[in-house]
């Protein structure tokens, strides 16, 4: 539960976009996220390079809502589990509960 000074990788493989727009909507978005570093796409899956100390509690809303949205694995956001965010973030009764801590 320690910030990590070394940057967090995340992943999408297989994201489905329905139209040019969706597709656009979804980099738009993620590119809006001052803590992306990079984006970079290898076969089906995209590879986020996240800068984690930037992380502040409505970029992982963001990273939450953009990831539920598009069908990314949520578990992965674990990386993001600090104790600023722990009041909120380990709610049992948040629908991205579950999916992060099992």
């Amino acid at each position: 539960m320690s910030t990590q000074q070394t940057p967090v990788e995340l992943q999408a493989t297989g994201v489905r976009f329905f139209s040019q727009g969706d597709e656009a909507a979804f980099f738009g978005w993620l590119k809006s996220l001052p803590f992306v570093e990079h984006v970079e796409g290898r076969g089906r899956t995209l590879y986020f390079k996240i800068n984690s100390p930037a992380v502040d509690e409505d970029g992982l809303r963001e990273l939450l809502a953009l990831f539920r949205r598009y069908g990314v694995d949520l578990a992965q956001l674990v990386a993001f589990d600090r104790e600023e965010f722990a009041e909120w973030f380990r709610r049992a009764d948040a629908y991205w509960h579950k999916d992060i801590f099992g």
